[in-house]
């Protein structure tokens, strides 16, 4: 599996993502809307082909900082979380960079 190029595991009421999702390094396309995750693992930023992220209508409160480091990343959608303020509303618009910057700025506080 770790050639997989695209992983859908959306509406299956998942509360978490395996840890072990950081090792499918050709992973371009992650759809996990519409569950019940509530944190990503830390290795979601391992993802270094990452496209496509779809976190839709989850219980997430926060992103990992290290997403800023998915420089390929494109196209992105938080939207129905329970994300902190500002974070909520920068993930509002689906604008990637704002998101990323806050990220960085984050990672860097930490």
């Amino acid at each position: 599996m770790v050639c997989l190029r695209e992983l859908d595991i959306s509406h299956n009421a998942l509360k978490e993502m395996p840890e072990s999702i950081g090792e499918l390094e050709y992973l371009v396309h992650l759809i996990a809307n519409n569950n019940d995750i509530s944190q990503l693992p830390k290795s979601i930023t391992s993802l270094r082909n990452l496209q496509h992220l779809d976190l839709s209508e989850n219980r997430l409160k926060s992103l990992p900082a290290g997403l800023h480091h998915l420089h390929l990343l494109k196209d992105i959608n938080f939207d129905g979380n329970s994300l902190s303020e500002p974070l909520q509303d920068l993930c509002r618009g689906k604008q990637l960079y704002p998101i990323l910057c806050y990220l960085e700025s984050a990672n860097e506080r930490d």
